[in-house]
Order: structure tokens, then C-alpha cells, then sequence
């Protein structure tokens, strides 16, 4: 399957995945992310549930707070 990321395409060897799983291949561990799949906002509950395709294009961010 090839997606695109945060506007680069990525490779990965399987039909299909959660974003939840796509997440943890990036091994990102921060405590707040913003997802949209095909400009689609994803809330944070669904993340296992959204399942990503051939082709689909995907944004991921997290936020950071501070002062």
C-alpha cells in the first residue's frame, strides 16, 4: 500500500491499516495528535476504527503547549 504523509509518499507492506497502527509504525508517542485522512478530521476515539487505503493521503500533527 502507498499513502502519502504529511505531503511524502510512504510504502508499507499491507492492504490496509488503522491509523492507530500507522501512528505506532511512526513510533510517535505524543499525548496529542491531529489526524485528517483525504481532508477528513479524525477524532482522536476513531483512530482505531479509521482505516487507511491505497492512495489515501494523510496528515498527522501534534500539538505542543507551552508559554
Amino acid at each position: 500500500m502507498t499513502i502519502t504523509v504529511n505531503f511524502q509518499s510512504e510504502t508499507h507492506d499491507v492492504t490496509s491499516m488503522s491509523l492507530t497502527a500507522l501512528i505506532e509504525r511512526k513510533h510517535w508517542s505524543f499525548p496529542l495528535i491531529i489526524a485528517r485522512i483525504n481532508g477528513k478530521l479524525i477524532e482522536r476515539g476513531d483512530y482505531g476504527s479509521a482505516m487507511l487505503h491505497d492512495g489515501d493521503d494523510v496528515e498527522l500533527y501534534h500539538l505542543v503547549s507551552g508559554g
